[in-house]
């Protein structure tokens, strides 16, 4: 997972104050999508203005150091579900700023009670900036507790 580096030469690392920040500060959630089973991650758009989700180029987790592959992984915005791959083509579906999503990623062995390590990384396109093609990256990292804990 690139942290800070980008793949195309330009490209801007956006530090976000915690309540901007990518990763919610909400326990990681045990799910099961299309008879498959992971945990759902609380997520909100890290950028400064809404973008349809066109502007998503890429969305990477590690959990506990071990990567997700994302194929597997969904978006869930507004009650429904985007494969992360599908996302280039929803340019007329919105995310807004204040509105939270869930991002599901697959993870077929239960993870240990109490708090990990769970890290992301969100690449957009900003439609918004002019004079060229300028993807953002938006970092996070939070230690996160599974749901059931008292």
């Amino acid at each position: 997972m690139e942290e800070s580096r980008h793949v195309t030469g330009v490209g801007l690392r956006r530090p976000q104050p915690k309540e901007r920040e990518l990763l919610c500060a909400e326990a990681i959630r045990p799910s099961v999508h299309e008879g498959q089973l992971g945990y759902l991650l609380r997520i909100r758009l890290p950028s400064y203005r809404s973008l349809p989700l066109s502007c998503i180029e890429r969305i990477e987790v590690k959990i506990d150091g071990r990567g997700v592959d994302p194929e597997g992984m969904r978006l869930f915005l507004g009650g429904h579900s985007h494969r992360l791959d599908e996302l280039a083509s929803l340019s007329k579906i919105f995310w807004w700023i204040l509105d939270h999503a869930d991002l599901f990623v697959p993870w077929a062995e239960p993870l240990e009670q109490g708090e990990h390590e769970v890290a992301a990384v969100m690449v957009t396109v900003e439609p918004y900036m002019t004079g060229g093609r300028f993807p953002m990256y938006y970092t996070s990292r939070r230690r996160l507790p599974v749901a059931g804990e008292d």
